[in-house]
């Protein structure tokens, strides 16, 4: 982690989890690829209740990072039209620290969500290795972290999942990634007319 000392920017982004780098690889009955194989899977990078997020790459060979929904959410009532209010969302979001939502289907069998992939391990796994940060990079974290927010509150989200584990540490400068995390991210309607909460995207690692 070059990054954590304080002498390099740190780049953040609100995304669902990624821990560090360890891609385990797929498994029986996962999918070889989403999109009519625009999106070759490669290995998973984490596994959450709404579904799995793998890494994938495109047929450029472009990495993303790829949000397989759990087929039996597909039949639940509502839920199509839910995730298709979260893609929207989360294509609303820019800024430097967000991941982009590169494609998406919600109507698919099972649904799923493409964003950027943004290499860097997760907050939660920094603290775990090196414990307490200095001072200079934790202000370079804050203002990461507050332009992330800034950006989703703009498109008229709400990230209700913000947490060391939601939150990439990257190691390149601001402007390299941009979306949430979603990457691919959740999003769900606020009991307020008008507005919308999302816990966060897949942009790598979990969902």
């Amino acid at each position: 982690m070059a990054g954590i000392g304080g002498a390099s920017r740190l780049n953040t982004a609100v995304l669902r989890r990624r821990d560090g780098g360890a891609m385990k690889p797929l498994e029986a009955g996962d999918p070889a690829s989403v999109g009519d194989g625009r999106y070759r899977l490669v290995g998973r990078l984490g596994r959450g209740g709404m579904g799995v997020v793998y890494f994938g790459r495109s047929r450029s060979g472009r990495a993303v990072a790829v949000k397989v929904v759990r087929p039996e959410l597909s039949t639940e009532p509502g839920f199509r039209r839910r995730f298709a209010d979260e893609v929207a969302a989360a294509r609303r979001v820019g800024g430097f620290h967000t991941a982009p939502v590169v494609d998406a289907d919600p109507e698919g069998d099972p649904a799923w969500l493409v964003t950027a992939y943004v290499p860097g391990p997760t907050l939660q796994a920094v603290l775990e290795r090196v414990g307490s940060l200095p001072a200079d990079t934790l202000t370079v974290l804050a203002a990461g972290l507050a332009e992330a927010l800034a950006a989703i509150h703009q498109a008229g989200v709400i990230h209700r999942d913000l947490k060391p584990a939601n939150i990439i540490v990257a190691e390149d400068g601001p402007g390299s990634s941009t979306s949430a995390s979603r990457g691919p991210s959740t999003v769900r309607r606020s009991r307020r007319p008008g507005s919308r909460s999302a816990p966060s995207a897949p942009s790598r690692r979990s969902s």
